[in-house]
């Protein structure tokens, strides 16, 4: 066996050392062994990046359980309009709101008093909203009685 591997030793030896062909023989060599550590390497980094985004993609839900953090008027007017007034029958155009310092108000008009606590009660959970002030009427003109607005 030790003779056996002795001479394979050696043919190798001699296949990369060969006055005539040893010196392309190597570079081709060098160059195999080059690409080859090239593709593990890049086969690792597309393997470690794929197991980050694993991980990344389990924590998430642990990640949207974070505080709100504060937003400005423009920010929170935007969710109310996207968040809270999204699938309630309630179109932008019946009801006009605005946000300052966190505090929303609504006005406008709408067709029914169940309509407009829903409306309230939406907007209350969007997230950089401190108070909602509810000035609408419902039906023909009827205000519903809340708090009036701060005066300024």
């Amino acid at each position: 066996m030790r003779v056996l591997r002795g001479m394979v030793l050696g043919a190798g030896i001699a296949y990369l050392f060969d006055p005539k062909s040893g010196r392309g023989r190597r570079a081709k060599l060098i160059d195999r062994a080059r690409r080859l550590l090239r593709e593990v390497t890049r086969l690792a980094g597309r393997r470690t990046r794929f197991a980050a985004g694993r991980l990344r993609g389990l924590s998430a839900p642990l990640r949207q359980d974070e505080a709100p953090r504060a937003t400005d008027d423009g920010t929170v007017l935007q969710r109310i309009r996207s968040e809270a007034l999204r699938d309630v029958g309630v179109s932008t155009s019946e009801v006009d709101v605005t946000v300052a310092d966190g505090v929303a108000t609504l006005r406008g008009e709408v067709g029914s008093a169940s309509l407009v606590d829903d409306l309230v009660d939406r907007v209350r959970l969007v997230p950089g909203v401190r108070d909602v002030d509810a000035m609408i009427r419902v039906g023909s003109g009827s205000v519903q009685p809340q708090e009036p607005p701060p005066l300024t």
